[in-house]
């Protein structure tokens, strides 16, 4: 009788194997996610400052950045979820728009890397909204995806 245990021993043991990764694969995935939603959000405020850099050594320019003049840093998955905008405010003010569709968890990284700066927030419509408490919804000064996470300086007036 001992015999016929035998298939029946090898059967299980690999069937527990089985579970033991299934197990073991799924409670690893949500650390990818994880990692994903860390590095998008390192990768905005990257972007963000390099926007700022040009125009601060290009302070009458308007339009849009191009990718190319922001250092070759960030993936072109990355480029293909962002955008920037300089518009002219005044005389010689400029609106700086930045913004991305992020995963979720990244907004996080976000206001852990800028000490909660209060120019992050998310895109709504035509407002914005920082991610500062107490803050109302402002209008953008250009067409942002709905939820994106976005930055938004005003330099000069």
């Amino acid at each position: 009788m001992g015999f016929y245990l035998w298939p029946l021993m090898v059967l299980l043991f690999f069937l527990s194997l089985v579970g033991i990764e299934r197990h073991r694969s799924v409670q690893s995935a949500p650390a990818s996610v994880v990692t994903q939603a860390v590095q998008a959000g390192e990768a905005f405020v990257a972007y963000r400052n390099a926007v700022m850099a040009y125009q601060d050594q290009h302070q009458s320019f308007v339009g849009t950045v191009p990718a190319n003049q922001l250092g070759g840093q960030f993936s072109a998955d990355f480029l293909a979820a962002a955008g920037n905008a300089v518009t002219a405010t005044g005389a010689t003010g400029r609106i700086v728009t930045c913004y991305a569709l992020l995963p979720a968890g990244a907004i996080a990284t976000v206001l852990d890397v800028t000490d909660h700066d209060a120019s992050f927030g998310f895109a709504s419509g035509a407002t914005w909204t920082s991610l500062t408490p107490g803050t109302t919804a402002q209008p953008l000064a250009v067409a942002v995806p709905d939820g994106a996470v976005v930055s938004i300086l005003q330099m000069g007036k």
